[in-house]
């Protein structure tokens, strides 16, 4: 089922719901019709590597944090962790981060909380309305109750930049701007609008403004839990405008969870990204079999990467302009391309078909971080 019916059905049935810096991007451009070129290709994507880096979506997490909002965990459909030294990849073996016990206990507590229709404050009253500001002795954020301007149904931190390669501010602390995580839910489903903004210059410019909405209910085999995020992040690394939807539908019986997911992505440079994620998991994390199709619409022409990966071991292919360019076999730690027209690839050649692969991780990683104010409420992140 498709990510827009299982919402249009959660609706209507009434259920409670950095590696480099911005001038070394390489090869960039809008969509054209060029010959197949693994190193324009991985060009083209280049900017999506730090789109999980962007310095408010990143505080944004470390405030959730702060908050208790968020937990610890990957993606709901993992395929790799970690980039070496160099833009050398390193992968890691799929590791599941799935609670679905953790998601019946978070989606018994939201439906009491909703059972009268009505809408709880995600955050504690005496958060409502308040700023607060990074307090470095104490490593922590606390209450400024000398600040205002926060928005009356949410809450406000100051924004600062970051320790390199970190995620807490640096020392001495420097503030560049705001953050405010606002309430919208409502009866149907959680919902955070995220807005970051930047006021060092001459005028205030928005760094984020995007919502996270999250909806769930029971199904005949277990719980249905549908994610949303919406909106746009920019930095000086670039602008990311995004639609991140999530579904997650456990069989208790089998011990499985069915995923499906849809992400769009375009970058500032002119990419249009699409990554589409089904399949299942096993609840205990010892079984995956997922199919990952990512679309790339940027420079050279279209490119699609097909794969299919059980526990680690994959198969796929490459296309691009319609013909099939290269077969992927081997592993997540270790891929392995063949060409299709004889021959073979060069060693440049095969690090950015490898880059290609390691842009569905970069995805994923950018919805982590924009999920994760809402992981608690959900159990899955």
């Amino acid at each position: 089922m498709k990510a827009g019916t299982v919402r249009t059905a959660l609706a209507v049935s009434g259920i409670v719901a950095f590696a480099g810096c911005a001038d070394d991007r390489g090869v960039i451009g809008p969509p054209g019709d060029g010959p197949f070129s693994p190193q324009t290709i991985a060009g083209s994507i280049f900017s999506l590597r730090f789109a999980p880096d962007n310095i408010a979506a990143v505080q944004v997490e470390t405030i959730a944090g702060a908050l208790g909002l968020t937990t610890a965990g990957g993606s709901i459909a993992p395929r790799a962790s970690g980039r070496g030294e160099r833009g050398k990849v390193a992968r890691t073996s799929l590791t599941p981060a799935l609670r679905t016990s953790g998601v019946i206990g978070i989606v018994a507590n939201q439906a009491a909380r909703r059972a009268n229709g009505t809408s709880v404050p995600l955050f504690p009253i005496n958060f409502l309305g308040r700023t607060f500001v990074y307090d470095a002795g104490l490593e922590a954020y606390v209450l400024d109750a000398s600040l205002g301007g926060a928005p009356a149904n949410g809450v406000r931190f100051l924004l600062y930049t970051l320790e390199t390669g970190g995620v807490l501010p640096a020392l001495p602390l420097f503030p560049i701007g705001f953050v405010d995580l606002i309430d919208q839910s409502d009866a149907t489903s959680t919902r955070i609008r995220v807005r970051a903004v930047d006021t060092t210059g001459s005028g205030n410019v928005a760094l984020a403004d995007y919502y996270v909405d999250g909806a769930f209910g029971s199904v005949s085999s277990g719980i249905l839990v549908n994610l949303i995020a919406e909106g746009f992040m920019a930095d000086r690394n670039g602008r990311f405008d995004f639609r991140l939807d999530e579904i997650l539908e456990t069989d208790d019986l089998a011990a499985v969870t069915f995923v499906s997911i849809v992400h769009d992505v375009v970058s500032d440079e002119g990419t249009d990204v699409r990554l589409e994620v089904e399949g299942d998991l096993a609840n205990d994390g010892s079984h995956a079999a997922l199919d990952y199709v990512m679309t790339i619409r940027g420079a050279g022409g279209r490119t699609v990467v097909d794969l299919g990966i059980v526990d680690d071991v994959q198969d796929g292919t490459i296309t691009h302009n319609r013909a099939v360019e290269a077969l992927v076999a081997g592993t997540v730690l270790q891929p392995d391309f063949t060409p299709t027209r004889g021959g073979g690839f060069s060693f440049d050649e095969l690090t950015a078909l490898d880059e290609i692969l390691f842009g569905i991780d970069d995805i994923l990683l950018t919805a982590d971080v924009v999920y994760a104010p809402l992981g608690e409420l959900f159990g899955v992140r």
